[in-house]
């Protein structure tokens, strides 16, 4: 049964990310690709506990085309956004504060099918072989450089989907991108309303989910459904 809300639920909706609205541009272009098609992520859930590592990492991140969430601190607060946000891969330190690399990228593979790629400073085969046993597709050594980031990514995100392919596991990544569809098309409504850039409108979409405890892709469907509703009145 389909229940349509009365205007002032739309108009609520809406009224969430109307804050410093400017003038329209143009709405991002949804994704029309299968993941499984991509050779690189889409979405990274960095987790690093040094402040300068973060910054570098989501910079060098953004440069090579991939949106970031994040960074979280520890890992605790790497899982609780990857419930939010459900990223492609995650991107964790292997040493954190409250929760590691490892206890975090064994429940983000264990509970929610997310890959991860485990950044240290340290080369120790026993950490290696634990991570292997994790969830943990790569091991990237510190320092850390944009080229080394680009290959480990792309042969970490190729490991993945070549395993979930063997399992069978494709409508999972298809159901994630569906998901990334969804909030790529919110957040191209949101840019046009609102006049913001494509980060500005992210960032607005992410704060909202994370203000209204609702997974961000629920969020983008009520945004999605409360601009039909009034392109429909008008």
């Amino acid at each position: 049964m389909l229940i349509i809300p009365p205007r002032s639920a739309v108009r609520t909706v809406w009224s969430l990310f109307f804050a410093k609205a400017q003038l329209p541009v143009t709405a991002a272009q949804s994704l029309n690709s299968s993941p499984v098609a991509e050779p690189m992520p889409r979405s990274v859930l960095v987790a690093e506990d040094e402040a300068l590592l973060a910054r570098s990492l989501r910079a060098d991140l953004d440069a090579l085309g991939m949106t970031v969430i994040g960074p979280a601190s520890d890992g605790r607060k790497a899982i609780e956004l990857a419930r939010e946000e459900r990223p492609d891969i995650a991107l964790l330190d292997l040493r954190m504060p409250e929760m590691d690399g490892l206890q975090a990228s064994k429940v983000l593979g264990g509970e929610m099918g997310i890959p991860t790629v485990v950044i240290s400073g340290y080369s120790d085969s026993e950490y290696v072989e634990t991570a292997s046993h994790n969830g943990v597709y790569a091991y990237l050594l510190k320092p850390v450089s944009i080229e080394s980031l680009r290959v480990t990514m792309r042969v970490a995100w190729r490991r993945y989907v070549d395993q979930v392919g063997l399992r069978g596991e494709v409508d999972s990544l298809n159901r994630r991108l569906e998901e990334r569809k969804i909030i790529e098309r919110a957040k191209g409504l949101i840019m046009e309303r609102l006049g913001l850039s494509e980060s500005d409108a992210m960032r607005r979409l992410q704060k909202q989910a994370r203000d209204a405890r609702r997974p961000m892709v629920e969020l983008a469907k009520s945004v999605i459904e409360a601009q039909e509703l009034l392109d429909q009145d008008g």
